[in-house]
């Protein structure tokens, strides 16, 4: 299957032709991860992207999908990741399977300062044959020809030992490029092209706040002029975490629904992090979520 490449216009992502895509993704954290390991395509990856497309048929669900996948991460993470330690040729490989599964990878990153040289003990070292810039020109390399690329700078840059203005892509680059920086109480960077919302999850008296937080939100993501993508918002899980997580399915088709007002909404949930099976409570919420991106795109 080949998909259409996809672009920034204002707004909105579009494709080539100029029709506005909008984008229903999931947490695949670890899967590239799994790729790289002993037998991974088939024996971790391909079961996982299965136990996915089992999900968007239960919801009905026939738009575009993405999958928010890591590059580099540190333990503790279950996605932790060397940058250095896979070739590019497994970047290219892993990009056009799923490809061929018809998604979308949302390549993210984090920890930079502790999976590259430490320049100062606080951030890596950007520049070198083993810095922060390097590492991002080869990946965007390993990229060309893989239309259904998108960039995300770094998830939570703040707190991940990088200035988004250090990691913008080459401009070569064949990739919607999103800086990964907060839009909604942190700087975000407008040299991007596509800027992220994340909102509060917090409960208030018992109600869940971050239900419609970001409908509320959106609104004021649009005045930057920015395509909008919403990547990180509550997390599901099998048991109520508050402040964290939800096992509450319907709380999940509101936050899917998001979708009319931004380009693409993720799924994000602790079986997507680590790539497993999804349990029970996980995938019911997963499925309201579908429902809820396909109702919002009617």
């Amino acid at each position: 299957m080949s998909l259409p490449a996809l672009h920034v216009d204002g707004l909105n992502l579009k494709e080539t032709g100029g029709a506005v895509a909008k984008l229903g993704g999931m947490d695949a954290f670890a899967l590239f991860k799994r790729w790289c390991m002993t037998d991974g395509p088939n024996a971790l990856v391909k079961p996982i992207l299965d136990d996915w497309d089992n999900v968007l048929s239960i919801a009905g669900y026939t738009g575009k999908k993405a999958l928010r996948v890591f590059r580099c991460a540190a333990p503790p993470n279950a996605f932790a990741l060397d940058p250095w330690s896979y070739p590019m040729a497994k970047v290219t490989e892993f990009t056009q399977y799923c490809e061929g599964r018809g998604y979308y990878v949302d390549w993210t990153a984090g920890d930079y300062q502790l999976c590259f040289p430490s320049a100062d003990g606080n951030r890596g070292e950007l520049n070198g044959p083993h810095g922060i810039r390097e590492h991002n020109n080869q990946f965007c390399a390993a990229l060309v020809g893989c239309g259904n690329a998108i960039w995300n700078g770094c998830n939570e840059p703040f707190k991940n030992g990088v200035n988004v203005a250090d990691i913008v892509p080459p401009p070569w680059a064949p990739v919607v490029q999103y800086s990964g920086e907060y839009g909604d109480g942190h700087d975000a960077s407008l040299d991007w092209a596509a800027v992220n919302l994340h909102t509060d999850r917090s409960d208030e008296n018992g109600v869940p706040k971050w239900v419609g937080k970001a409908h509320e939100s959106a609104p004021y993501m649009w005045a930057r002029g920015k395509a909008v993508i919403y990547d990180e918002g509550m997390g599901a899980d099998e048991v109520n975490k508050p402040g964290s997580r939800s096992n509450v399915p319907a709380y999940f088709r509101v936050l899917g629904s998001v979708i009319t007002m931004v380009s693409a909404v993720y799924f994000h949930c602790t079986d997507g992090m680590e790539c497993t099976l999804l349990r029970p409570v996980q995938k019911n919420c997963a499925i309201e979520f579908f429902k809820g991106v396909k109702g919002g795109l009617l």
